[in-house]
């Protein structure tokens, strides 16, 4: 009697897992199948793409106009470094090396 009810016992516990098993992969699928969400979607596509060509043929002919003008493209530069150094974090070994070579040289 005894060995019959750890056998259905046994029976029970894998029935029990087996059953857990195909419910997580029930639902696994249904967080696979989901629909994405559609983040680059706009209301008017054509006119995001108009808007994206004029902002690129402002920025080209901006950098014609710094290519003609050495002075202005230096000035250009040296602002955009400016900004680089300002959003980047002090790197700290390198910096150090940099000015060590600065005085050195003389520079």
């Amino acid at each position: 009697m005894q060995s019959i009810l750890s056998t259905l016992g046994q029976a029970f516990r894998k029935s029990v897992v087996i059953l857990s098993l195909v419910t997580l992969l029930g639902l696994s699928n249904l967080f696979i199948f989901t629909s994405q969400p559609a983040y680059a979607a706009k209301l008017n596509p054509q006119a995001a793409i108009q808007q994206d060509v004029g902002s690129r043929v402002e920025a080209y002919e901006e950098a014609v106009e710094e290519a003609q003008n050495p002075a202005k493209m230096d000035e250009a530069y040296e602002e955009e470094l400016e900004e680089y150094k300002e959003s980047q974090p002090d790197t700290g070994l390198i910096e150090g090396a940099k000015d060590l070579v600065e005085k050195v040289t003389g520079k």
